[in-house]
């Protein structure tokens, strides 16, 4: 599924990578389009498909997208051309990691285990927090 939706979307002679978003990135809301060509410029592009593709994959086999993928969410109303390129640069890590998938291992063991991380006033536009969590049995990601 996940090649096809790079080619879907012209991606197919992207170098692959296996980095989803560089740590050096920062979406900000001062990015938006700021005349009404560059709105109707950004509006031309595949934004909304790209991170609805993106997030439909996400919730279906790749929870190492979920973080990635939530950042754009808050600029889908109106994304500029940071946030445009930084949303291809996620197809480029779909088309490096297009063998990437969840495996559950068999056994008895169904132990439920946890991990929660947080990272206060890290919105650099709100000074919002962030929070994640990952939940895995058998050995894999189940939220």
């Amino acid at each position: 599924m996940s090649f096809k939706m790079v080619q879907w979307f012209n991606m197919s002679s992207c170098l692959p990578t296996i980095i989803s978003l560089s740590p050096s990135t920062i979406l900000l809301i001062k990015d938006y389009p700021a005349t009404p060509d560059k709105v109707n410029e950004i509006k031309k592009t595949l934004f909304c498909e790209v991170l609805s593709s993106l997030m439909w994959l996400q919730v279906a086999t790749r929870l190492d997208l979920v973080f990635s993928i939530n950042m754009f969410v808050c600029f889908a109303y109106n994304p500029g051309t940071v946030h445009w390129n930084a949303l291809k640069h996620m197809l480029t890590h779909v088309k490096g990691t297009k063998y990437y998938g969840i495996t559950y291992k068999g056994g008895n063991s169904l132990e439920l285990i946890g991990y929660i991380d947080s990272n206060y006033a890290s919105c650099k536009d709100t000074r919002w927090s962030t929070e994640g969590n990952v939940f895995i049995v058998a050995g894999s990601p189940i939220s």
